[in-house]
């Protein structure tokens, strides 16, 4: 008996020193969360563009749409992982050598609120002649719906305007300061303030591509369909924008935030505390906005191998768009390169040998689609 004892006592030392080894990992691991995740002020030159880690002395970045979210275990560490993605992507912009022959016109308001992410940049070649009207490119930048603002794109989008484009790079705020739909809405707004506009710069407004990577992606596929449709925009509360698309561009697709696999565990948070009594929780997966769609136009999807946070969805996305009798062309890159190449690989490295051909491959595109317009 006493033996018996022995080991009782032994087993339940053993366990309490694994809840006490548990438990402190568990303190430190949130203190450290909590550490790197601090919010710095928007005017702070080291501050990092990740949802809730930019505070103000003048503007409220948050609004209701967003309460709660960032309790959300899952979201909390996400905020992590975005906050160490920057250091990743400033790390590979420093290496690159953009396009300097490049007009660039900063942080210009399409909502006139003070809010940073209310704000787009617009570049285009300094070369051009007065009068000229080149094609125009709309960008949306990807990052989870939690990170990222328009400098994420610069380089890209330097390299868009250096064959000959005016290109739009649009800021959107960003979850958990808000949620999914709301950036919606600024997608829309800039759209509008675009289409208002778009006759005071160099650009041909009869031809509009819009282009987005991965969160951006999804943004810019339900823009498309929500230019078409007032009984849309009813549902989702946005403004009517004045374009006309020509083409859309979408890089690693994430339009599949419902029914997305085991991503969707991460992204239907996103959309706020109480999505599932939202009225656009039945839209949340882009084939219940696909039939709102008049007319899609030409759509290019590019993916690759290495992709594996959207290589299926864009896959699946394709098939859809396919199916339902769309102009549309998939890339899907093997290991044509010598490897397998990365989420949004054209965005991240636009002047490596495969960034520049998938680049060149949907300008083409868009040139194609250019002159089938005019047929």
């Amino acid at each position: 008996m006493k033996t018996e004892e022995k080991v009782s006592k032994k087993k339940s030392k053993a366990l309490k020193i694994v809840l006490i080894i548990v438990a402190a990992i568990v303190i430190v691991a949130v203190g450290f969360i909590n550490l790197t995740t601090l919010p710095k002020y928007d005017d702070d030159k080291n501050v990092i563009y990740v949802g809730s880690m930019v505070k103000s002395k003048t503007i409220d970045y948050q609004d209701e749409s967003g309460k709660g979210i960032a309790k959300n275990p899952i979201v909390k560490i996400m905020q992590m992982v975005w906050r160490f993605c920057d250091d990743g992507d400033k790390s590979k912009h420093a290496k690159q050598n953009p396009p300097k022959d490049i007009e660039l016109i900063s942080d210009i308001p399409y909502i006139d609120d003070g809010n940073y992410y209310h704000k787009l940049d617009i570049m285009y070649p300094n070369s051009i002649s007065k009068g000229d009207q080149l094609p125009v490119i709309i960008d949306i930048h990807g990052g989870g719906w939690m990170y990222g603002d328009k400098g994420l794109n610069e380089n890209y989008c330097r390299a868009l305007a250096d064959k000959g484009y005016v290109v739009f790079d649009i800021n959107y705020r960003l979850v958990p300061d808000v949620n999914v739909n709301e950036q919606i809405k600024d997608v829309m707004s800039a759209l509008k303030w675009i289409g208002e506009n778009i006759n005071n710069y160099p650009c041909d407004s009869d031809n509009i591509m819009l282009t987005g990577d991965s969160a951006g992606g999804m943004l810019a596929s339900y823009a498309s369909v929500l230019l078409q449709s007032e009984e849309l925009r009813n549902i989702f509360e946005t403004e009517s924008a004045d374009i006309n698309l020509t083409a859309l561009v979408l890089t690693s697709p994430v339009s599949y935030m419902k029914d997305g696999g085991w991503f969707s565990i991460y992204t239907k948070p996103l959309w706020g505390k109480g999505y599932k009594n939202s009225k656009t929780y039945e839209y949340m997966d882009f084939d219940k906005i696909l039939p709102f769609a008049k007319e899609m136009p030409p759509t290019y999807l590019i993916t690759s191998s290495g992709d594996t946070l959207a290589q299926k969805q864009t896959v699946k996305l394709y098939n859809l768009l396919k199916k339902n009798g769309v102009s549309c062309e998939l890339a899907n890159y093997g290991k044509e390169y010598g490897k397998s190449l990365p989420h949004v690989f054209s965005v991240l490295q636009p002047f490596e040998p495969a960034g520049k051909d998938a680049i060149d491959k949907e300008l083409a595109f868009y040139k194609n689609a250019m002159k089938e317009k005019v047929k």
